[in-house]
């Protein structure tokens, strides 16, 4: 039903009426008010609205635009109970305008507040107009539309307790003038309530004191806003102390090679709960945005549940604050910076510490048509500057190559802009089996060029989302100083795969020799070079050594019993008793010395007699 239906079905209002009673508004001018009859079958939110007080919403051009209904108490308290507000207007209808207690007079006093309660009483103690505006919402509405009206009006707003701010700014707007709550009160408290308590003496003395709100700061130009130089050199605002700074930081890593296990642990040194020297001064919130919850719930429970690190779960809930990632616009992803600075900030000792936030991945968080695009990259990097006004933030990122190493050109995906613009560059690589967090562009010395991340993992048993028990492995890796450089550990990697390959090549050497002796048709060192696939000249160096250490041995076969003069000498693999006995001046066991039958000539038959010859000498034996 629209109101001016509703309306003109209801009876003129009279001072017994209960809300009218309940305020003390006996005398007010009840002109325009009306109360919902007792048969009329009017409801809201299931309540019938007989014997609700209703107050006309009049729009500027003098039509009727919504009704405000004040159920009697009873109907009150069940919609309190509810959740539910006291006053309601009508369904179906938009609160544009006003209602009046009193006569606005051109050049006169009016006082603008939220409800007819306080715009009674404002007019009893001053016997000036007061006009409701029907919530905090709609006052610099009508505070504006009043002063088109009358440009002379003396225009007050009277804001209850919590709304000074918005009511000085909209003073200001229109050159009113405020009367505020006096200090102290509790949120909400307004002029009848001030009436009720103090009486109408307090009240009116408060509405003539009201006064205009302070002139705003003259607006300056962001690029007039000089910087003074004292000659003082202050030390970077650390996140991670000697090594991560403020603002905005990419880390750029390869697919796989472990951003998330690496970063979420480093992001819980931020927020104070490990970290030994890498450990703040002065812990932050964590706000880690990621688009693998479940993965970001293993690595915690790795952390809390099966590290040695000591951290506290209840410590890592008050700090660090899991947020699913959706893919938005920069710009309105930043809008969230706001929610953040008011929610997590700390003040210790007058210093804000200002909550981190993370955003792993860029891709999976930051709508980019083309992230190739430096200008489009660009607008998103002042977005995340300016929007989250000055808050650190971690960009993860990714790089195009399968993994990067140290003697890589160490740059992250998409357009230059993006690191470009960063306040500071890091990159997450993988050497071998060992990860590192290296330093790209900084704006400051940094105490560490880079960190090193060591990985561990625990299994656990846990029910699936079926309640079938599963083993879970987490894994998650710690930062920390490196014990030595990248070099230093590249090139003590490169020693110890030397040593390896060496001892393999001796045994590879040793194995053969000692194989085909076995077999009896041993090996000379052309032989070794033959069978053991190596590079020759490794394979002829280390026959060497082991000649030398005399853990081989050549046994020279003489030349009148060689097969081929070729095989002039052959090589034994001696045990270590053999070779501690040889060392010692000892020989050799024989076996070792007996010239294998493969290695000597054949023995030439006898030449057979003629048959005449053999007959003789057969008789003459007779």
């Amino acid at each position: 039903m629209g109101a001016s239906e509703v309306y003109n079905r209801c009876e003129p209002a009279a001072n017994g009426q209960p809300y009218i009673a309940a305020k003390q508004a006996a005398g007010v001018p009840l002109v325009a008010l009306r109360v919902v009859p007792a048969c009329d079958p009017l409801r809201i939110m299931g309540e019938s609205m007989a014997g609700a007080l209703v107050v006309p919403c009049m729009a500027t051009d003098g039509t009727l635009s919504t009704l405000q209904l004040i159920p009697p108490p009873d109907v009150a308290a069940r919609l309190k109970a509810a959740g539910k507000p006291g006053k309601l207007n009508l369904p179906g209808c938009k609160v544009e305008g006003w209602f009046t207690v009193g006569e606005l007079v051109p050049g006169g006093v009016v006082y603008i507040v939220e409800g007819i309660g306080q715009a009674w009483a404002c007019w009893q103690a001053t016997g000036a107009a007061a006009v409701v505006c029907f919530g905090a919402g709609n006052i610099g509405k009508v505070a504006q539309a009043l002063r088109l009206n009358d440009a002379a009006a003396r225009l007050v707003v009277v804001p209850d307790v919590g709304k000074e701010h918005d009511a000085a700014k909209i003073a200001a707007d229109v050159g009113a003038t405020v009367a505020a709550m006096p200090p102290g009160e509790a949120d909400n408290f307004d002029a009848h309530d001030l009436m009720q308590r103090d009486g109408f003496d307090v009240l009116t003395a408060l509405l003539e004191a009201a006064t205009a709100p302070p002139k705003p700061e003259p607006k300056v130009h962001p690029l007039a806003r000089f910087v003074d130089i004292d000659g003082t050199a202050k030390p970077p605002r650390w996140v991670i102390p000697g090594f991560i700074g403020h603002g905005v930081v990419v880390i750029a890593g390869a697919h796989g090679v472990g951003k998330t296990t690496a970063l979420l642990p480093l992001a819980l040194t931020a927020a104070g709960l490990h970290g030994d020297e890498l450990m703040p001064r002065q812990w932050r919130h964590v706000v880690y945005v990621t688009e693998d919850v479940e993965q970001a719930r293993r690595i915690l429970a790795g952390l809390t549940l099966h590290s040695n690190l000591g951290i506290d779960l209840n410590r890592v809930r008050e700090r660090v604050h899991i947020v699913e990632a959706v893919r938005l616009d920069p710009a309105f992803v930043a809008s969230v910076g706001a929610t953040y600075r008011e929610q997590f900030t700390r003040t210790v000792e007058g210093v804000e510490v200002l909550p981190l936030v993370v955003l792993d991945t860029k891709n999976a968080v930051l709508a980019l048509e083309n992230e190739n695009d430096n200008s489009e990259a660009s607008a998103m990097m002042a977005a995340l500057k300016q929007g989250f006004d000055r808050l650190p933030v971690w960009l993860i990122c990714h790089v195009a190559k399968a993994n990067l190493t140290r003697s890589d050109a160490l740059t992250s995906r998409g357009a230059s802009a993006i690191e470009g613009d960063a306040n500071q560059t890091m990159f997450l690589i993988r050497e071998g089996e060992s990860r590192y967090l290296v330093q790209g562009k900084t704006r400051f010395e940094a105490k560490w060029p880079e960190l090193e991340i060591t990985s561990y993992t625990a299994q656990t048993v846990e029910p699936d989302e079926f309640g079938n028990m599963e083993t879970v492995l987490l894994r998650w890796g710690i930062a920390a100083p490196a014990q030595q450089s990248r070099k230093e550990a590249a090139e003590q990697a490169a020693e110890q795969q030397r040593k390896e390959d060496e001892a393999s090549l001796r045994q590879d050497i040793r194995d053969a020799v000692e194989v085909a002796w076995l077999a009896g048709n041993p090996l000379n060192r052309a032989g070794v070079k033959a069978k053991v696939r190596r590079k020759t000249s490794d394979v002829v160096a280390m026959l060497e050594n082991l000649l030398h250490e005399r853990w081989l041995y050549e046994v020279q076969v003489p030349a009148a019993i060689r097969a081929v003069n070729s095989k002039a000498a052959y090589l034994v693999n001696l045990t270590t008793e053999e070779h501690e006995t040889l060392i010692a001046g000892a020989g050799l066991p024989a076996d070792k010395l007996v010239i294998p039958k493969s290695w000597q000539k054949q023995a030439i038959p006898p030449v057979p007699a003629p048959e005449s010859e053999s007959a003789e000498v057969a008789h003459a034996a007779a």
